[in-house]
């Protein structure tokens, strides 16, 4: 590639830099990532003072939390143990 080329190929690059949104469009998407990221981790603020009462009992205790219905064990469907079968 010739220097002229490489010139050419620099000016693309900066003239398709500046047609990127506007930097408030980029902190939005931003801010918008990271809102679902916190909600996926920790859930919705609402229910932080249940989540909190119900973790509570157990701060000076010795015994370990009973096993909610959702961390049971469901196991798996038909469909998942033939798709381990065949792989």
């Amino acid at each position: 590639m010739t220097e002229e080329q490489r010139l050419a190929v620099i000016a693309k690059a900066v003239a398709d830099s500046k047609s990127i949104k506007s930097p408030q469009f980029i902190e939005d998407f931003i801010a918008e990532v990271k809102t679902e990221e916190i909600v996926a981790e920790h859930g919705l603020l609402d229910n932080q003072k249940i989540d909190l009462e119900d973790e509570f009992q157990f701060l000076l205790s010795e015994s370990a939390e009973e096993i909610d219905e959702e961390d049971g064990n469901f196991g798996i469907s038909q469909e998942m143990k033939n798709t381990q079968k065949q792989g």
